[in-house]
This record gives C-alpha cells, structure tokens and sequence, in this order.
C-alpha cells in the first residue's frame, strides 16, 4: 500500500469520527434550569429578599427522610400559621424527574411527600412560601435513597 492510500484512509477514519461526534451530540438533551430562565432571572430579586427573612427565623427549615417520606419541618414560629407556597424538588440531571407540590402543613409545620414520587438521586429542595405578609425563600440538598 503506497502513501496516497494511507491519507485517504485516514481522512476517512477522521470524517467517520465527526460524522459520529455529531450524531451524538444531536441526540443528548440538554435541559434549561428552568423554561423560563429569563423571566425567573429578572425576579431573582424577590429570592435574595426571601433568602434574607428566611436567615431570620429561629432555626431553618429542616428536611428529613424516613423510610416511606421525606418529610419538611417548619421552625416553631412557623407552626399554626396559615402558610402559602410551594415546594419544588429540583433534580438537575433531568426535568421530567422534578416534583413540584403546594405547601401545605400539618398543625405541626410538618409536610410529608412520599418516596413513590422520587426517583433515586440527589435534588435541590426548593422552599417558597408566604406568612405574616412576608415571603420566604431556602434552598437545601438532599438524597433521595
């Protein structure tokens, strides 16, 4: 085989490794945070005041996890207050896996969700909530197992 024939290989080999680099990357999804990025990112303002009420309660927001629920704990100033808002468990790896609920807590500031509607992994817990006219926002990680 002579020189000639070896370039040709090799331009051939080459073009197949791109040809199969973008078919490849034509199929991976690629998700957005949100749909919305640009309109949530104008009211980010409205998370920075959140986050600031939040740091002034007397203990964060806690999310625990038992065997059948992960369960979200209001501090006690939060408890017997009517509280308006919702909760979204944000999976970064993919959005169809996302779970978004309203807030509704018990007497005791407790709101529990079932595992069924997870799948296993890690979430970002995103908490937004309304009481006593101000607006609150915390965000926490956790492992769903």
């Amino acid at each position: 085989m002579n020189w000639g024939h070896k370039i040709i290989i090799v331009f051939i080999l080459f073009a197949a490794g791109i040809l199969t680099l973008v078919t490849k990357s034509m199929r991976t999804r690629i998700d957005m945070v949100t749909p919305n990025y640009y309109a949530e990112e104008l009211k980010y303002q409205q998370v920075i005041d959140g986050r600031r009420e939040a740091l002034s309660l007397s203990a964060p927001v806690s999310i625990n996890q038992s065997e059948k629920s992960v369960g979200i704990l209001f501090p006690a100033e939060m408890q017997g207050v009517p509280l308006e808002g919702n909760v979204l468990f944000y999976r970064a790896s993919d959005s169809r896996q996302d779970v978004s609920l309203p807030l509704q807590p018990d007497e005791n500031g407790l709101v529990l969700v079932s595992k069924k509607r997870f799948q296993k992994g890690n979430y970002r817990v995103q908490l937004q909530w309304e009481a006593k006219g101000k607006s609150y926002y915390q965000e926490s990680f956790v492992t769903v197992n």
